[in-house]
């Protein structure tokens, strides 16, 4: 349940849906992650670089941390809080409470 469902209160976001008469799916909450094929990643929501190495590469998120694990990873662009990744990805996980 979100935060604004407890308390009774809408968001700006759920406000600004409705002002526009859009669906809340079309904004983006949080990160967003596009993964094309597997030599290439974009995510943007991106916090901070929290661990950086050829086979892995670690992001802060709103939500927790990303893990990214591979070969010859290599960050190819950090700007506006939106990291693109190339190389070789293995896996893409989510991770708790560690930032």
């Amino acid at each position: 349940m979100r935060e604004e469902e407890k308390n009774g209160k809408e968001s700006f976001r759920e406000k600004l849906c409705k002002k526009l008469d859009i669906d809340p799916d079309i904004l983006p909450r949080g990160s967003l992650i596009e993964l094309r094929g597997r030599e290439a990643l974009t995510v943007r929501g991106c916090g901070k670089i929290l661990a950086y190495s050829p086979e892995r590469i670690k992001l802060a998120l709103g939500e927790g941390v990303l893990s990214v694990s591979g070969k010859r990873l290599v960050c190819i662009s950090y700007y506006a809080n939106a990291v693109g990744i190339e190389g070789y990805i293995n896996t893409v996980s989510f991770e708790e409470d560690e930032i």
